[in-house]
């Protein structure tokens, strides 16, 4: 048997763990097949990663860790992506996940020079690019739950950029024909998203955002959460990558 690995590479705020559990759990929502047989590794416990042949897949979470802080956990994992290239298993890394993969593949992420982004994003989907399997279905533009300092800000080699917006040109991206990440988070909702506002309010208003403007743009973003669902049939249906 085959699994689809959930590697999980950070937890969230304490106070949404204790309301709404973590990230892996989050994700674990949107996945709706019977197919589907899910373990998750928990990288910041030194959980062994698997072997590459015992994976249907992998998604790789996010993190409230910096790519740029290279902590030894991080760097091993950077090693295990470069085999998963190799491979043509699917792999989707989301926020930090899809950071790492973009410096595992040789390019590079780091602060992004226009500042933070957080909230309810409106995202742009390039048009030559709509018949990918991850954005199938998709409108050219659409809305994501966003929350993150670093971007990635420099693409590997023969990476396909999906999806835009003014703040990060690289909000979705195709690393290699079996390899995706996006710098959204498809596995939150409006509670959760709340609850990052929430908790980092003073770190925002130092940054000059207007929380109670935040707050009320919060709105539901069905679409973005699509993305989960894609990718597991991506990894089901065996689709020619």
């Amino acid at each position: 048997m085959k699994y689809l690995y959930i590697l999980k590479v950070g937890e969230t705020f304490p106070s949404t763990k204790e309301k709404f559990s973590d990230f892996d759990t989050w994700i674990f929502r949107f996945l709706k097949s019977k197919n589907t047989k899910v373990k998750v590794i928990d990288i910041l416990k030194d959980e062994k990663l698997p072997s590459i042949n015992s994976a249907k897949g992998w998604i790789i979470t996010g993190s409230h860790n910096m790519v740029t802080a290279e902590l030894p956990w991080s760097v091993k994992l950077e090693k295990y992506i470069k085999k998963i290239s190799k491979s043509h298993t699917p792999l989707l890394g989301i926020c930090y996940g899809h950071q790492l993969i973009s410096k595992a593949l040789g390019g590079k992420s780091d602060f992004n020079k226009k500042g933070k982004e957080i909230g309810v994003v409106k995202i742009n989907q390039l048009i030559q690019n709509s018949s990918d399997p991850l954005l199938k279905n998709f409108p050219k533009k659409f809305y994501a739950y966003e929350t993150h300092y670093q971007s990635v800000i420099k693409l590997p080699f023969g990476a396909e950029v999906l999806a835009k917006n003014a703040k990060d040109v690289h909000q979705a991206v195709r690393f290699t024909n079996n390899i995706w990440g996006v710098q959204f988070h498809p596995e939150f909702d409006k509670d959760i998203m709340k609850e990052y506002i929430l908790n980092q309010k003073d770190a925002l208003i130092k940054l000059n955002f207007d929380v109670d403007k935040l707050l009320s743009n919060i709105q539901r973003c069905d679409t973005s959460s699509k993305i989960l669902r894609n990718f597991e049939k991506i990894v089901n249906q065996n689709i020619k990558l």
